[in-house]
């Protein structure tokens, strides 16, 4: 860890509210990680709402699927019928969720100190990081791993450029032949991330 992340990291931990998670500050354990998918009602963070999370293991080359987790929360705004399409949940799913203090006092401590694994996780980053904050005084300071960034320089080598289409988790499930679950459900979307993260890596 360069002195500038140390520092950075030094200092989250100084605004660090629950002294219950300062383990998620210590240096993570080798070939470990954890998988996160979230669902939301939109893009934007602003003016949008997380609805679920889903988060799994991986240890070493295997990936436990006994222990995941996915947590249906309950946002200030119910979602629009419209916005079904996009994250595969209606208000009779969410209506009955968790409050977003309880899904993270579940959450956090199964993150723990893991590096997070996800496809395009600075856009579910994006919405756990103020509602963590909130939480706990700081954002999350997990180490992100991006799936996207890993096949574009594995397959670099092999292609003068990748495609956006080739930038699709289905397109990278595709390429290893690794079963598509569906879509519209954080936690098969967070399984298909890791099986796809212990090829690609």
């Amino acid at each position: 860890m360069s002195w500038l992340k140390q520092l950075s990291c030094t200092w989250q931990k100084s605004q660090l509210q629950r002294p219950e998670l300062a383990s998620m500050f210590t240096k993570p354990l080798p070939e470990q990680w954890v998988a996160i998918d979230c669902e939301m009602t939109g893009l934007n963070p602003k003016k949008h709402h997380l609805l679920s999370v889903a988060a799994i293991h991986i240890n070493g080359n295997s990936i436990d699927t006994g222990n995941g987790m996915h947590l249906v929360c309950r946002p200030p705004v119910m979602p629009d019928r419209d916005t079904i399409v996009i994250h595969g949940l209606r208000t009779a799913d969410v209506e009955h969720g968790m409050s977003y203090e309880e899904m993270l006092a579940l959450l956090l401590p199964f993150i723990d100190n893991r590096p997070i694994v996800g496809f395009c996780p600075q856009l579910d980053t994006g919405f756990l990081n103020p509602l963590v904050k909130r939480y706990m005084g700081t954002t999350l300071p997990n180490k992100v791993i991006d799936l996207r960034h890993l096949y574009s320089r594995r397959m670099s080598g092999q292609t003068q450029g990748l495609s956006s289409q080739s930038q699709h988790l289905t397109s990278i499930l595709a390429h290893y032949n690794i079963p598509d679950l569906g879509s519209h459900d954080a936690y098969n979307d967070a399984i298909m991330t890791a099986m796809a993260f212990l090829h690609v890596r």
